[in-house]
């Protein structure tokens, strides 16, 4: 299995790091409130920062995997021109 083949038929995966990496980052941004928790913080803000990173990445590949192998949205297939008679 390719990594091209992964991000081209598990969507979802990609989506589901950049939420879980979304609730780390938070977590870890509500941490650094108290003091005795910010080294917990900062190290959860690094994983979930990553984990957004990781979400975009493949969200962005996915993207191009789509317009590459279905074409661009909105953009116009040439039709065979058809000859009068």
């Amino acid at each position: 299995m390719t990594i091209r083949f992964f991000v081209r038929e598990f969507p979802a995966i990609h989506l589901a790091i950049g939420v879980i990496g979304n609730v780390i980052f938070f977590v870890g941004s509500v941490l650094f409130i108290w003091p005795t928790t910010e080294t917990l913080a900062i190290w959860l803000f690094i994983i979930g920062s990553f984990g957004m990173m990781l979400g975009a990445v493949g969200q962005a590949f996915y993207t191009y995997e789509r317009h590459r192998l279905n074409g661009a949205p909105g953009a116009r297939r040439q039709e065979r021109s058809r000859v009068p008679g």
